[in-house]
């Protein structure tokens, strides 16, 4: 564990000359901390087990890797760090509310920027552990289609992660105030997520909860992968994960038998939410019990689009998302080629975004 003050930690927040891609939106900047030089008034310890504790005052969270003080967050070995100004910020209504956790729009008041903030208190370890996490996983992405991180302070016994506000809320809401979207629309905005979850992989971390409420869209045909609380990081491309985490209904057989997986379970999860998406409802029966539909996902056959009402090329992808042996299912990378996405010009990432851009324009 990294004991750090907080009058040390605020010290070493200072402007460097080179900049992030955040910073014209929040005025944020990239600091250097940590480096390889001791600093005064800075002590390092490291405990047996320093995943499961952490070091708190009234100033300043330090868990593992990271600091967080009122003022920003910093992050060991990274040249990158992240200040946030607190009487900045605007602070507007509730946009989402937990059982030990609150979601807050706000504006960053010198650029005009909306923002939302995730806030948690320190004392619940189970989201405070989460929002580390998240925090770690969005820290140095660089990813389009995964929302953007813009810091994190500790405030008041309380964590605030914040992070780019989407005007358009999640699939989730879309599905529930306009209904199923439209194929070609769905087209793009899969192959958004696709590109991030491609990048994911590459960084070697599975999402471990895909599902239409973890996924944003904005005005500009943005949609974006949200909420990295239980995502999990492999040590290489074949490692298998083994723990039961994520929201029960989206999971894929081999994870709701508690065996191994790797990123295919996250396509499976993926293929039930494009199907959810453009049909109007869950795939499987909602009034079972969580052990009746446990046998129903195992014993029963993977669900496919209702026969005539889509495309070949839709029932092939979906086909080879929702096929109940994860050897079978094809990475993201491979499915960004696919003959459903190609059809309904999701040919790149900008052209996706581009599309979806020009249908909200036409709801409009």
């Amino acid at each position: 564990m990294r004991c750090l003050s907080s009058k040390s930690f605020a010290s070493l927040l200072f402007t460097s000359p080179s900049t992030s891609a955040l910073t014209p939106l929040l005025a944020l900047r990239a600091l250097s901390l940590w480096d390889s030089t001791p600093l005064p008034g800075l002590a390092i310890h490291v405990s047996d087990a320093p995943e499961e504790s952490y070091d708190a005052d009234d100033q300043v969270f330090v868990r593992g890797n990271l600091a967080i003080d009122a003022t920003g967050v910093a992050m060991r070995d990274q040249a990158r760090s992240f200040q946030i100004a607190y009487h900045e910020l605007l602070i507007g209504d509730i946009i989402g509310k937990g059982s030990s956790s609150v979601v807050l729009q706000a504006t960053h008041k010198p650029t005009g920027t909306p923002i939302a903030m995730k806030v948690i208190s320190m004392f619940e370890k189970s989201k405070r552990d989460q929002l580390m996490r998240e925090i770690c996983t969005l820290y140095n992405a660089s990813c389009p289609s995964l929302i953007t991180f813009y810091g994190a302070f500790y405030r008041e016994g309380c964590i605030t992660i914040v992070l780019e506000y989407m005007d358009g809320g999640s699939l989730s809401n879309a599905l529930s105030q306009i209904g199923p979207i439209p194929e070609a629309v769905l087209a793009n905005m899969t192959y958004q997520t696709l590109w991030a979850l491609a990048y994911l992989k590459r960084e070697k971390r599975l999402h471990r909860d895909i599902k239409p409420s973890n996924l944003l869209v904005n005005s500009r045909g943005e949609v974006k992968l949200t909420d990295f609380g239980v995502s999990k990081e492999l040590n290489n491309s074949i490692a298998m994960c083994g723990t039961f985490v994520g929201t029960f209904k989206y999971m894929a057989p081999e994870r709701v038998q508690s065996l191994p997986y790797s990123y295919q379970a996250d396509i499976w999860s993926l293929g039930l939410c494009i199907l959810e998406l453009a049909t109007g409802r869950y795939p499987y029966p909602m009034d079972s019990a969580c052990i009746e539909m446990v046998q129903t996902i195992l014993e029963s056959d993977a669900p496919k689009p209702p026969a005539g009402h889509f495309s070949p090329e839709f029932e092939e992808f979906i086909g080879v998302c929702l096929n109940k042996d994860p050897k079978q299912r094809l990475p993201a990378e491979v499915l960004l080629q696919s003959p459903w996405l190609q059809r309904n010009g999701a040919t790149s990432y900008g052209q996706s975004v581009a599309n979806v851009a020009s249908w909200i324009a036409s709801m409009q």
